[in-house]
């Protein structure tokens, strides 16, 4: 069998290459003809053919369907033709055209020797009746094809088989890319940053995205960027549908809980799936080491902080001495499972990190751990999907802000209300003051919206959560839909923000 990317071919040989005896031909001849398909990397040597070359197709009539774009939708076969008793080999060549056009702008196929049959696939028909000659879809179309075999170095004119015409209905394609947009993903609303769905490598039309959404809104769009063409939730929750203008529904579907989805779009077949996948092993982990403020203690070892969006995600910032440390999954038992490098002591940057039972190999028998080498504050987040972790040495900002309408100079980027760093402490900033109703949010820089903040994890929380985060530019759904503080009682307020430890106090005074 031979291949093209868009076609199949049929290859016949025969092999007469051989010293046999003379009581053998007969049954040589039997076997000649009965293994008559084989290999194109056969010896060969071409023998007399005075045969006529008769042309056949699989269909006079299709109707393309997308769902079968990989598919062969009709096969061409021809018979060996003549050589005009010449010894000589014949290649050929396969022409389809649209009827009327007398091969002018035929698709031309130089098939080459000893191959008899063709196939082109839905998707390459599709494109030629779309692109090449310009159909409409869902409107039938004449084509026609023939075969033309030509002798040896074509001192013969070519012979010309019978002409084919048959019918082809072609279809619109869907998009081939796909992005999920909307306030429940980590680019929000923003067009330009939609992350793309993963094409099926064998499904046409449908995508796969796995990922975090929050409680919020999605729909996709299919050119980045652009918020239209798009599909939006159809006749219900299940279903896509094409949104083409801006007056046409603008329905989009719903995510009520945080987690990571798997979603799965049909665009051929209009639908969609998504559920929530399984939570993570553990809700709570713990750090423990002399690296840690306590410590090789077991019974009451530091914990780590989950994300409340994303419990795949823990988070342990904190000053840190030289030492090693590991993260089990319980307290109290030195016999649990741990969270391990997958060497002793790996460079802080390597960011790979294994799960190890107790007596599971090398690194539980070796007790792998991390070290840090340099004293001093770190920001470490361990990533249960993916898995990964990330220990980076903090360096704490000498400047920060407090910004919104609650603030006295409002939403004035390019002179925000400064806070004051604590002289005993480099990581605490205060601002104490009047604060209005309305929204803040704490920014790094000034003069530009498009800097890295302080967040909250939710927008508007109530003042009493004292969790807070660093977002930086394009650093997910706290960026992307811009979650803020909000002080729904006006009077003199102090505002504490911890950004080492990632904590903020707001206290009406």
């Amino acid at each position: 069998m031979c291949s093209h990317h868009n076609y199949t071919a049929t290859c016949l040989k025969r092999t007469v290459k051989c010293s046999i005896p003379l009581w053998a031909i007969p049954a040589l001849i039997i076997l000649v003809n009965i293994f008559a398909s084989c290999k194109k990397n056969q010896l060969f040597s071409p023998g007399s053919y005075n045969a006529p070359l008769v042309f056949r197709a699989s269909d006079s009539a299709i109707v393309l369907n997308q769902s079968n774009e990989y598919n062969a939708a009709i096969t061409f076969n021809w018979t060996t033709g003549s050589n005009h008793q010449t010894s000589s080999s014949i290649s050929y060549i396969l022409q389809i055209d649209k009827k009327g056009n007398n091969f002018h702008t035929a698709i031309v196929n130089n098939v080459g020797t000893q191959i008899y049959s063709l196939s082109y696939t839905t998707g390459r028909l599709n494109d030629s009746l779309l692109n090449r000659w310009k159909a409409f879809p869902d409107t039938a179309v004449q084509l026609e094809a023939r075969i033309i075999a030509i002798v040896g170095d074509s001192v013969i004119a070519p012979d010309t088989s019978n002409v084919l015409s048959f019918t082809v209905t072609p279809y619109q394609p869907v998009s081939s890319t796909l992005y999920i947009i909307g306030d429940a993903t980590s680019s929000g609303w923003n067009a330009n940053d939609a992350e793309p769905l993963t094409p099926d490598q064998s499904i046409p039309g449908l995508f796969h995205y796995q990922g975090l959404l929050i409680p919020g809104h999605f729909k996709f769009i299919t050119i980045s960027g652009s918020f239209l063409p798009s599909y939006n939730e159809g006749a219900d929750n299940q279903h896509v549908v094409l949104r083409t203008s801006y007056s046409q529904p603008d329905n989009q579907f719903l995510i009520y809980t945080a987690g990571v989805y798997a979603v799965n779009v049909n665009l051929i077949a209009d639908t969609i799936s998504y559920q929530q996948l399984a939570q993570p092993a553990y809700s709570q982990l713990w750090i423990v080491g002399d690296a840690t403020p306590n410590g090789w203690n077991i019974n009451n070892p530091n914990q780590m902080f989950r994300d409340p969006d994303n419990h795949f995600i823990f988070k342990y910032d904190e000053v840190l001495n030289v030492g090693e440390f590991k993260i089990p999954v319980t307290t109290g038992n030195w016999g649990c499972a741990f969270y391990r490098p997958y060497s002793n002591h790996p460079p802080i940057a390597d960011d790979s990190v294994q799960l190890v039972q107790p007596r599971g190999g090398p690194a539980d028998a070796n007790d792998y751990k991390w070290y840090i080498p340099t004293a001093g504050p770190y920001k470490i987040i361990l990533n249960l999907l993916t898995p990964s972790i990330s220990i980076v040495p903090f360096q704490p900002y000498t400047k920060l802000w407090i910004l919104g309408d609650a603030t006295p100079n409002g939403w004035n980027i390019n002179s925000p209300t400064q806070m004051t760093p604590d002289p005993n402490n480099p990581y605490i900033f205060t601002y104490t003051g009047h604060l209005n109703v309305g929204e803040f949010k704490i920014p790094i820089a000034t003069g530009n919206f498009g800097t890295d903040y302080f967040r909250p994890y939710s927008n508007h929380p109530p003042i009493s959560d004292t969790t807070c985060q660093f977002v930086p530019v394009n650093g997910g759904p706290a960026d992307a839909n811009d979650y803020k503080w909000y002080i729904s009682t006006a009077g003199n307020y102090t505002v504490t923000l911890d950004q080492l430890h990632e904590t903020i106090k707001i206290k009406m005074q």
